[in-house]
């Protein structure tokens, strides 16, 4: 405790109390004067008026310093007191101290929680970016796995099926006419060094072959010249060289995928002697017409069994095309895909 006050307060009552002596004195000498004549006999004329004012000022002061030397001393035992009770004030510091203490504790408890909770939350998000990386990963694994299907059922599977369906037809001419036989195994031979040349560009992620090196129109040709190998079948194929250069890389490629699975169904399953294949710009498109006059089928029926309609649906999705069938049971199938245009043209 600070030792001022009760200093100040000690020295106030000393003051007050050598006061007090001091106007004692006058004041009981006066009282004495007032009351020596009548013990004396002598009487009394009365004081006059400025002793009488001098003494009742001195009787008022002596009350005032009697009154503060009160004062004065109930302050310093006052002070006196609080002094005692020292030791118990230090008990609500401490108190304090220790919430102040618990405070402290849980504000770093708090903090330590905090970098806990955002390295549980970092740890947390890691882990989701890997496995959306992983999920990513295997999806455009199983994407590659069904295109990789698409392309082996629409190009290598139907190339080899044209193959061995000329070779059916050497064998009846084997005897009757060995000029066109041999002709045919030629062709067939020449049919097998281009698929094998096809496989292979397949496997390093290339386009086919036939359609980097003379186009889309001259692959187009050698497309149908292969399927129709050995088949008594007409072809009317008619493409518009301004439009298919407007087709992307992909988009040739896809074109012509389907172009081949529906000239191949259109000889395999409908048995059709007259395909007619039509490449054309029109406003804000390119369309691919394949139709022929096989047998047909009926749309609203689900075949089992076949993917050749899904993939050339598979495909058209691809390229944000559309593809419409037409058919019925003996009037032909209609083949209709529409290739939206893009800015870039292919090289």
């Amino acid at each position: 405790m600070n030792p001022l006050p009760r200093f100040l307060g000690l020295a106030l009552f000393v003051v007050l109390a050598a006061l007090t002596t001091l106007l004692t004195v006058p004041v009981w000498r006066s009282a004495f004067a007032e009351v020596s004549p009548s013990a004396t006999g002598v009487p009394a004329s009365g004081p006059p008026r400025a002793a009488r004012a001098t003494a009742l000022s001195q009787r008022l002061a002596l009350a005032l310093a009697l009154a503060g030397s009160v004062v004065s001393s109930i302050l310093v035992i006052s002070l006196a007191r609080r002094s005692t009770r020292t030791g118990e004030t230090k008990i609500p510091f401490a108190s304090a101290r220790q919430e102040i203490d618990a405070l402290a504790k849980l504000a770093e408890s708090s903090v330590a929680q905090g970098a806990e909770l955002t390295r549980e939350r970092d740890v947390r998000r890691r882990a989701e970016e890997d496995a959306d990386l992983k999920e990513r990963l295997l999806a455009e694994s199983v994407a590659g796995k069904i295109r990789l299907g698409h392309d082996l059922h629409d190009g290598i599977i139907q190339s080899l099926y044209a193959v061995g369906l000329t070779l059916e037809s050497v064998r009846a001419l084997a005897k009757s006419d060995p000029a066109e036989a041999d002709r045919r195994l030629e062709q067939s031979r020449a049919a097998l060094n281009n698929t094998i040349r096809d496989v292979r560009t397949y496997i390093s992620g290339l386009a086919p072959e036939n359609l980097r090196r003379g186009g889309f129109a001259q692959a187009l040709d050698d497309l149908v010249a292969e399927l129709g190998a050995g088949r008594n079948a007409r072809f009317d194929v008619k493409v518009d060289d301004l439009a298919t250069a407007l087709l992307t890389p992909e988009q040739a490629v896809e074109a012509l995928h389907i172009s081949r699975e529906a000239v191949s169904n259109a000889l395999r399953h409908g048995g059709a002697s007259l395909i007619t294949v039509r490449v054309h710009q029109g406003d804000h498109e390119i369309c691919l017409l394949v139709q022929d006059n096989g047998t047909g089928f009926d749309c609203t029926i689900r075949r089992d069994g076949g993917h050749g309609l899904g993939n050339m649906h598979a495909r058209a999705e691809r390229l944000g095309a559309t593809v419409r069938f037409t058919s019925q049971p003996g009037e032909g199938t209609r083949v209709i895909v529409t290739l939206p245009l893009h800015s870039s043209p292919t090289a």
